[in-house]
C-alpha cells in the first residue's frame, strides 16, 4: 500500500475533482467557440425539478423562469431534473447559478451515478458554469445536483449535444535536447498511440507479479519509487531495490515509470506518528523548501542538490543500460500534504525547474521523460521543462469512470500540446467509458494494493480490462525503444575520426572529430577496454577515476535520434601518468551509523597547500563490505577495492578547502575502518 494512500483518501475532495466528466471547454471547436449552427441548448428550470431538502427562492433578482433553488446547506440536499425522450449520447452540461457565499463546489450525478464535482466560483450575479460532458442513455435520464460544499443558488441546468473533440496538437518533442535515443523513441511511441489505446500499468514489482499471476496478463508499465534512495532514509538504514527492479523489468520489454517520495533532506521530526520514514509528509518535517531555495548559499539548498545528485546515481545506472524512464518528481504538490508543496506553487515550481536543470545539465541524465503531476495552472512549471502531464485519481471505491473532467483540465493546462496520463489510480477506469467520453489517457498505473482491493477493483473487472482490445499489455507493447524512431530513419552516423587522448594521473581527456548524419548526431558513447564508460553530447569526454600508470584503450561511437549507432572509431591507447596527484589532499573516514549488517559512512576530502580542480579517494576493505548507495561522489567497487571521485560540482576546492561525500554499505563480520588514499583528479 502506498505510504500516502490513506491520507489521500481522507483528502479525496482536494486530490481529484473530476471523476466521470469532460468539460465542454475542450470539446469546443478550435478557438474555443462553437460553430454558428451548433444545436440549441435544452434548458431545464431548477424549480421544476424534484427537491430534496431544498426550496424555491425568488428574493435574488435576475433569475430565469419562476424562481431558483436554494438551501443547499445540509448533507443530502439535492435537486433532480428529468430529461425525457433523449436519443442518448454525449452532452455538454452547464449550470446557471449564483454564488454569493464564495467559491463553492457541487456534486453532479447522472442517473444516480456520480459524475464529479462542479466548481462554482464566487459571484453575486447569475452566471453559467461548465460542468463538463455527460453520457445520457436513450430514453429518460435524471440529472442531480447535490450539496457537496453547499451554499449556492441553482437557476437552471442546460444540455447541448457535445461536438466532436478537435484533433490533439501533441508533438512529442522532449524538453531535453540531449535526450537519449531510447527516451526519444518512447516519447514518439506514446505520441503515435495517443488516443488510439491506453497502456496498462501497475505500481511496485511485487504487485505487478500479483497481477500477472491472478489476471493472467502483465501490464505494459511497471511503476517504481526512488523513495529508499533518499539520503535521509539511507543514513537510517534503508536499502533501495527499485533500480534493480527497473533493470529486470526492462529486460522483459516493459516501460518503466518512477515516482520519488522524497524524504526531506533534513529536519525530520521523528516522533510517534511523525516517524523519520514519513519524512516526505509535510506534517513529519520542519524543512522549509521556500527558505532553502531563497538562499543558494545555505546548507539546506546544498542538501537539496545532494539529494538530487544521489538520485542521479540511480538514474545513471538506468541510462547506461539504455532504459528510458517516465519520471514524475514532486507529485501531488498542489495537495500540500508533501513538503515540496507545503509552501505554495512558486517554491514547488522552482524546485522542479532546479531538478530539471541539475539532472540534465550537471548530472548528465538524459534518459528521462519529464512528467508534471497537477491540474492547477497556478502550479504548472512551464512547457520548457514538462514533456507530459499526469493526474492521480482516487475516486470512491468501485467508481470506474473515465476521470474525464480531470482529463480536460490537463488538456487545458497545455493547450493540448502534451500527452496526458493517469499516473496513479485507485480504481481502474472502464475502457468502454474511456472511449465513450473520449478521455484519451495515454496510460494508467494502478497504485500498489488497489489491484487487490476487491471493493475498488474486482478480479473479474481487472480481467475484463486487461483483455480489452483498447488496453495494451506487456505482450502487445512491441519494441518501443527502437521502433518509435524519427519517421523511419535507418541510416547510422559516420564513425568518429581523429580520436586522441591526453593522460592525467587518474584521468584521460578524449577528443575526436564530429561525426556526420543525414538527420543529425545526438550524442557519442565512449568505450574503455570494450565496455561503455560514458556518453557525451559533444566530441569530447574526460574519463576519470583511473589508476595511475595504467594503459587504457578507447573507442567512440556516434548515435542519432532514431537510435542508429555508428561503427566504432579507430582505437587509441593512453597510459595515465605515474600518480603525480598523490599527497595533494587528505581524506578522513567516519562511520555515521552501524546496525550490524550494514552501515553508512561519510568521507571528508581536504585540499592541501594548492587548490584542486578534481579529487579521488581510494581504499581497500579488510572485510566483505559492499557499497549499495552513494551520494556526492561517483563510486566504483571491484572486490574489496573502492574508488570515489568528485561530481561535476564539488571537484574544485581552494587550498585548505573541503568537500564531503557519503555512502551506504552492507557487511558481515568485522567492519574495520580502512586506510584512505587521496589524490588530485
Amino acid at each position: 500500500m502506498s505510504p500516502h494512500v490513506s491520507r489521500r483518501r481522507r483528502l479525496l475532495r482536494l486530490a481529484v475533482a473530476g471523476l466521470l466528466a469532460v468539460p465542454a471547454a475542450v470539446a469546443l471547436a478550435p478557438g474555443g467557440a462553437q460553430a454558428a449552427d451548433a444545436p440549441a441548448a435544452q434548458v431545464y428550470q431548477a424549480e421544476d425539478g424534484t427537491l430534496n431538502g431544498v426550496t424555491v427562492g425568488t428574493s435574488v433578482s435576475g433569475y430565469q423562469g419562476a424562481g431558483y433553488v436554494e438551501g443547499f446547506d445540509q448533507s443530502g440536499d439535492s435537486l433532480t431534473v428529468t430529461v425525457p425522450d433523449s436519443p442518448g449520447g454525449l452532452y455538454s452540461l452547464s449550470l446557471h447559478y449564483n454564488g454569493p457565499y464564495g467559491d463553492k463546489k457541487a456534486n453532479l450525478l447522472v442517473n444516480g451515478s456520480g459524475v464529479g464535482e462542479v466548481s462554482l466560483p464566487a459571484t453575486t450575479t447569475w452566471k453559467d458554469a461548465a460542468a463538463g460532458n455527460v453520457l445520457l442513455k436513450a430514453g429518460t435520464n435524471t440529472v442531480t445536483v447535490s450539496n457537496d460544499w453547499g451554499w449556492y443558488l441553482i437557476d437552471s441546468i442546460s444540455l447541448t449535444p457535445a461536438p466532436p473533440r478537435p484533433p490533439h496538437a501533441v508533438t512529442g518533442d522532449l524538453t531535453d535536447p540531449r535526450a537519449t535515443p531510447e527516451a526519444r523513441s518512447l516519447m514518439t511511441y506514446l505520441t503515435a498511440n495517443y488516443g488510439k489505446d491506453i497502456l496498462s500499468g501497475q505500481q511496485d514489482a511485487a504487485h505487478e507479479q500479483w497481477v500477472e499471476t491472478n489476471v493472467g496478463k502483465a501490464p505494459a508499465i511497471e511503476g517504481l519509487d526512488m523513495m529508499d534512495y533518499s539520503p535521509s532514509r539511507v543514513e537510517r538504514g534503508t536499502v533501495g531495490t527499485d533500480t534493480d527492479n527497473a533493470l529486470a523489468w526492462d529486460k522483459r520489454g516493459g516501460i518503466t515509470a518512477f515516482v520519488w517520495h522524497w524524504n526531506a533532506p533534513t529536519d525530520l521530526i521523528d516522533q510517534p506518528g511523525k516517524e523519520w520514514w514519513r519524512g516526505f509528509y509535510t506534517d513529519s518535517t520542519t524543512f522549509d523548501v521556500a527558505a532553502a531555495l531563497a538562499d543558494p548559499s545555505s546548507a539546506d539548498y546544498k542538501l537539496l542538490l545532494r539529494d538530487i545528485d544521489a538520485i542521479a546515481v540511480q538514474l545513471r545506472r538506468l541510462q547506461d543500460a539504455g532504459v528510458p524512464v517516465l519520471w514524475r518528481p514532486l507529485h501531488e504538490a498542489e495537495g500540500g500534504w508533501f513538503w515540496w508543496g507545503a509552501k505554495g506553487p512558486e517554491p514547488a515550481k522552482a524546485l522542479y525547474r532546479l531538478m530539471h536543470e541539475r539532472l540534465t545539465d550537471v548530472d548528465g541524465i538524459h534518459n528521462l521523460i519529464w512528467e508534471w503531476n497537477s491540474v492547477d495552472p497556478a502550479w504548472y512549471p512551464g512547457d520548457d521543462v514538462v514533456d507530459m502531464v499526469t493526474a492521480d485519481s482516487y475516486p470512491t471505491a468501485g467508481d470506474h469512470g473515465p476521470v474525464a473532467l480531470t482529463y480536460d483540465k490537463e488538456l487545458s493546462l497545455t493547450g493540448d500540446t502534451k500527452v496526458a496520463a493517469l499516473s496513479e489510480v485507485g480504481t481502474v477506469p472502464d475502457p468502454d467509458l474511456l472511449r465513450a467520453y473520449r478521455a484519451d489517457w495515454s496510460y494508467f498505473v494502478t497504485w500498489a494494493g488497489s489491484e487487490q482491493d476487491t471493493a475498488a477493483n474486482s478480479l473479474d473487472f481487472l480481467k475484463r480490462v486487461y483483455g480489452d482490445p483498447y488496453v495494451v499489455t506487456l505482450d502487445e507493447l512491441g519494441d518501443f525503444k527502437h521502433t518509435g524512431g524519427t519517421g523511419g530513419d535507418t541510416t547510422a552516423p559516420s564513425a568518429p575520426a581523429g580520436l586522441t587522448g591526453t593522460p592525467g594521473a587518474d584521468s584521460v581527456a578524449l577528443t575526436w572529430k564530429a561525426a556526420t548524419d543525414d538527420v543529425g548526431v545526438t550524442g557519442y558513447d565512449v568505450y574503455r577496454d570494450g565496455t561503455k564508460t560514458g556518453s557525451s553530447a559533444t566530441p569530447s569526454y574526460t574519463d576519470t577515476g583511473l589508476t595511475a600508470g595504467t594503459a587504457y584503450t578507447y573507442t567512440v561511437r556516434a548515435r542519432d535520434a532514431a537510435g542508429n549507432v555508428s561503427a566504432a572509431s579507430a582505437a587509441v591507447t593512453v597510459t595515465t601518468t605515474a600518480g603525480g596527484g598523490a599527497g595533494a589532499c587528505t581524506a578522513t573516514y567516519r562511520t555515521t551509523s552501524d546496525w550490524g549488517s550494514g552501515f553508512t559512512a561519510d568521507i571528508t576530502v581536504t585540499a592541501g597547500a594548492r587548490a584542486l580542480t578534481g579529487w579521488k579517494v581510494t581504499w581497500t576493505y579488510a572485510g566483505n563490505q559492499k557499497l549499495t548507495n552513494s551520494w556526492n561522489a561517483a563510486t566504483t567497487q571491484t572486490g574489496a577495492s573502492v574508488r570515489a571521485s568528485n561530481m561535476g560540482w564539488n571537484g574544485s576546492l581552494p587550498a585548505g578547502g573541503s568537500a564531503s561525500f557519503g555512502f551506504q554499505a552492507g557487511y558481515t563480520g568485522a567492519n574495520a575502518v580502512p586506510v584512505l588514499t587521496c589524490a588530485a583528479g
